[in-house]
Order: C-alpha cells, then sequence, then structure tokens
C-alpha cells in the first residue's frame, strides 16, 4: 500500500510541475517570466559553497542553489571569455560560431540570431551590463539587446590598457536599469561580473578571508614573477601584488574576489526579484571558464587549456515549477539558450546544439549520457560521463590523452597528473568530428593600434616585433 502510495505522490508532483510549466510557457502576458542570467569571470565550481567548498565565499549564490537545481558536472565551452560567451548566446560549439576558440579579432555576425535577440523579437524588454574587455560591443554580443551597457572606466591593476569594471560598480548600474515600480513587459537581463577574474585585489573586507588549512601541509615553496601572463611554474606578469610571492596568498585573495561578487550578487537577485513581480522570474547563473591554480604547474591564469580547473563551472538554474534537487548528469554552455528559451514558452531552435534542461528535470527524466566540448583553440577535450579526452591541436591532431576527472591534480601542491591510458575509441572519433566541423570566423575589423596593445597586454596577440 505504502509503495502505491509513493508511486501516487510522485506521479501527482510530476503532473503538478508540468501543469505549471505549460502555465508559465502559455500564451497569456501575465504570466511570461522575466529572466535573470547571470555570469561570472573565472569563477571555479569547486570555490563555491555549494560545490563543497569550506570558506565563507559565496553565502548569496548558496542560499539561491538551496532554491534551485544545481548541476554538478557542467562545463564551460572554451576557457576564454568571448567564445564562451558567444555558446551561451547561440548554443552553438565554439568551432560553429563566428567567434571560434579567438578570445581577440573575431566578432559575432551581425545576423546571427542570440537568445537576446529571440526574446527582444518576442517582446520581452533585454538589458545587459558587462565588466570585461573582452565583451565589449565590437565582439557582437551585444546583438538583440535593447541597452548593453559596456562602458569600462576602471583598468586593471598592473595593465592600465586593460579595461574593466567592479561587481559594485555593475551592480548599481544594473539596479537603475531594474528601477522601482512594475514594468509592463518582462525582462531579459544579462549581468556579467569580472571578479574574481585577477589581479586578485578584492576590496575590505573581503581581503581578510581565510581559508581553511591543514596541520600536515607540505611547507609552500615561493614563486616567482614571470615576465608573461602563462603563470607556468611562477606568478603571471598581470598577477603580480606587490612583493607577494606565496601562491597560498594569492589564493586566499582569489578567494576574497569571489566573495566580493558575491555580495553584490545578493543585491542584484534581491532587486531582480522585486522588479519582476508579480511575474515569475527564472534565474541562471554560471561563469565562462575556471582558473588554474597550481594544477600542472600553472598558476592563476586561464585560456591556456581544457581540463577540469578551467572547465569545471557552477550552474545554478532556480525556474518555476523546478523543485530544489542536485544533478550529477553533464549540462554545458550549450544548454543555456535551449533551457531560457524553452521555460520562457518560446521554441527552441533547431540548430541549437543543447538541451532545454527544464522539460527534462519537470518529466524527472536522467540526463542522457552525452558527449560536450570545450575547446581552447590549440586545446580541446570531449567529456563523456566522468571521461575526458584531451586532444593538442595543431596543424594535425596529436598527442592524445584520455583519463577522469580525478586523474587531473585540482588543488595547488597535488602531485597527481594524468593517468596516461589507450585513446577511447569513441571520444577520439567524435572529437575528429568535432574539430572538422569548423564554421568560418568573422573579423572585427581593423584592430587600432590602442586595441591591439590590450590584446597583446591580454596575451591574446604575440608580442610586437622588435
Amino acid at each position: 500500500m505504502r509503495v502505491g502510495v509513493r508511486v501516487e505522490c510522485r506521479e501527482l508532483r510530476r503532473l503538478v510541475i508540468v501543469v505549471l510549466l505549460t502555465l508559465l510557457c502559455g500564451c497569456q502576458d501575465a504570466v511570461r517570466p522575466s529572466i535573470l542570467l547571470v555570469t561570472v569571470d573565472t569563477l571555479r565550481a569547486d570555490h563555491v559553497g555549494a560545490y563543497g567548498f569550506e570558506a565563507n565565499t559565496t553565502p548569496n549564490l548558496d542560499a539561491l542553489a538551496g532554491e534551485s537545481v544545481v548541476f554538478e558536472r557542467a562545463l564551460a565551452a572554451s576557457s576564454r571569455t568571448a567564445p564562451s560567451h558567444a555558446t551561451m548566446m547561440t548554443s552553438l560549439w565554439v568551432r560553429n560560431h563566428s567567434i571560434g576558440p579567438n578570445n581577440g579579432g573575431t566578432r559575432l555576425a551581425h545576423d546571427e540570431p542570440t537568445l537576446a535577440t529571440r526574446f527582444h523579437d518576442a517582446g520581452w524588454d533585454t538589458a545587459a551590463f558587462v565588466s570585461n574587455f573582452m565583451l565589449r560591443r565590437r565582439v557582437g554580443l551585444d546583438n538583440g539587446f535593447g541597452i548593453y551597457d559596456d562602458e569600462l572606466r576602471g583598468a586593471e591593476l598592473n595593465r592600465p590598457r586593460v579595461k574593466e569594471r567592479s561587481a559594485e560598480d555593475t551592480t548599481e548600474l544594473a539596479l537603475r536599469w531594474l528601477g522601482p515600480g512594475e514594468r509592463d513587459q518582462p525582462f531579459f537581463l544579462w549581468v556579467h561580473y569580472n571578479d574574481p577574474h585577477g589581479p586578485y585585489v578584492p576590496p575590505p573586507p573581503h581581503d581578510a578571508i581565510s581559508l581553511p588549512t591543514s596541520s600536515d601541509a607540505p611547507a609552500e615553496t615561493t614563486l616567482p614573477v614571470l615576465d608573461q601572463q602563462l603563470g607556468l611554474r611562477g606568478i603571471p606578469a598581470y598577477q603580480k601584488l606587490g612583493d607577494l610571492s606565496d601562491p597560498s596568498e594569492y589564493h586566499r585573495r582569489y578567494a576574497g574576489e569571489i566573495q566580493y561578487f558575491d555580495a553584490s550578487f545578493g543585491r542584484l537577485l534581491a532587486a531582480a526579484e522585486s522588479a519582476a513581480a508579480p511575474r515569475p522570474l527564472i534565474v541562471l547563473l554560471t561563469s565562462d571558464h575556471g582558473e588554474s591554480l597550481g594544477e600542472q604547474e600553472i598558476y592563476f591564469s586561464h585560456g591556456h587549456g581544457t581540463t577540469p580547473e578551467l572547465a569545471h563551472v557552477p550552474f545554478v538554474l532556480r525556474a518555476p515549477g523546478l523543485a530544489p534537487e542536485r544533478r550529477r548528469g553533464l549540462v554545458h554552455h550549450v544548454d543555456i539558450l535551449p533551457t531560457l528559451l524553452d521555460l520562457a514558452g518560446l521554441p527552441v531552435p533547431d540548430e541549437a546544439s543543447g538541451l532545454p534542461l527544464g522539460s527534462l528535470l519537470a518529466g524527472e527524466a536522467e540526463l542522457p549520457t552525452r558527449t560536450v566540448f570545450v575547446d581552447a583553440g590549440t586545446q580541446v577535450s570531449a567529456y563523456r560521463g566522468d571521461r575526458l579526452l584531451r586532444a593538442h591541436v595543431g596543424k594535425r591532431m596529436g598527442n592524445v590523452e584520455t583519463g577522469s576527472w580525478d586523474s587531473f591534480r585540482w588543488l595547488a601542491g597535488d602531485d597527481t597528473h594524468l593517468q596516461p591510458e589507450p585513446p577511447a575509441p569513441e571520444l577520439r572519433a567524435e572529437i575528429m568530428r568535432y574539430l572538422q566541423d569548423r564554421a568560418p570566423m568573422l573579423s572585427a575589423g581593423g584592430l587600432s593600434p590602442e586595441k591591439k596593445a590590450m590584446l597583446r597586454a591580454l596575451g591574446y596577440l604575440p608580442p610586437a616585433p622588435n
């Protein structure tokens, strides 16, 4: 009898969720939801409390996660900012959109339908507030946004040509746009936070954060400051903080930057909930990529690879009708467009590479086993289940390695490396097909000497000839 009751309750719950989603996706304007998409630059999933981090970095994000579906194994499209965001906005793999794996010099095509154009054309108010130079409107991600605020007046500590905007300033602008009072139309708001991108300079009180330490941890080795931007066995030039040379101190300040972002996120979420009422509000938060903190002897940098420290990102979804839970199936940036469109009652385009996660969750279905790709240009990884295959890409593919997520080192000081084994045949075939199916990239036009200098400072163009 009890088994029958449990079955009936499960079926009733499924029916209620489906009905709620159907109402949410109906034609009546009164139930069209507003959407808040938050992307955080350089945020590793394993430094979020909801993903097991022990320091108090993300109390506001953790509170949201408690009301949401938390996808434990979410992957970024790239370890570079522009390609990852282009995939979020198009649901195309990195090699299938016109930005490609580059992080400078290419743009999204003017006629490329994006998440914003689809919401705008369906009657949503659309706005974006971005904080990173790589997301300036010249890369084409402004397609479909009625407001696209990319006015960056701040400058990085060690690279004054590289402009950015703080989490606090970005939030103030977004709050001003949200404003008081009811809206006639639902909104689609994208807010991008550059913190915790380096240099790690969190303001007080976030600069005083402490990280848990182990009494049996080996003595720390100081690192030299390098004259280039990839932190191979040293501190990259753009991350230099005075005379600091202890990796643990940079790690601590990275956590402080995460905590600083989280304080602003809490204010943004409260304001978006107020502005959306009485409509439902859908919230999706993720990161564009992670950060190396000593894995493979690379410190405090990104953009160079596709392994988990760079690819594993938070992915938290709250929507009416979706019960809070945790899922371990693979999800990816390609899933953002179909998920948000589907939850809002808009059609999912046939060309989307991702899945409408809300519909799968509403039916209590398991996420399908599939292969997803992380692309950093010269390195591509195919992930499937808990396995990955990493290919180093040049004129021809070579040096292919396979392993599990856990066979890569995750924290500074761990000496574990990828365990070599024969390449998985099915993953090798899929990665070969992926590499061969490449759309042409679109030039962003001539770069001014100033923009070239910025891209060189970021490490995205080679040094100027002598």
